[in-house]
């Protein structure tokens, strides 16, 4: 299901769900001038198509003593396909990797990682991120302050 594709109505559901994910679907329908049956389909549509792909629970890391807050930027060894796959599947496994993206320019990947103070950040980027598969350089830079932080992707656009 492509973007051109989506209603208003369709839209609108989403921008509830991105809000409240677990609205159940007789409030979702209520917001939205709908009735269940005609919600929930549209809300299954979304899902089979994938343009809801999932729905998850946020925790605040702080409150669950991880205090840092890290971007890693890694360069590996070669650019063959055998070796960032390797990168890769190793990466899969880390706990305190939130995210990882392939980047154009000088870095290859972008991490986020959290730990629970400064000497775990850097026992995990000795013994963890270092030992990975064909790394050749690592560098760090930590969040002072998250300004904005959303996963809520714009609708209107």
């Amino acid at each position: 299901m492509d973007q051109a594709m989506l209603s208003s109505a369709d839209r609108e559901i989403l921008a509830f769900l991105q809000t409240d994910p677990r609205i159940s679907m007789a409030a979702l329908a209520d917001k939205t001038n709908s009735s269940v049956s005609p919600c929930w389909r549209r809300v299954k549509r979304m899902e089979e198509s994938g343009v809801i792909d999932g729905y998850s629970l946020l925790l605040n890391r702080k409150a669950l003593g991880l205090g840092i807050d890290a971007f890693v930027f890694v360069k590996i060894t070669s650019h063959h396909e055998r070796d960032a796959i390797e990168f890769e599947r190793a990466l899969q496994v880390v706990d305190q990797v939130m995210s990882c993206f392939i980047l154009s320019g000088e870095e290859d990947y972008l991490l986020r990682v959290v730990a629970t103070d400064l000497d775990a950040f850097a026992n995990f980027s000795r013994k963890v991120l270092a030992a990975l598969p064909h790394v050749r350089e690592v560098r760090s830079a930590f969040v002072m302050h998250t300004i904005k932080e959303t996963h809520r992707l714009p609708l209107s656009l």
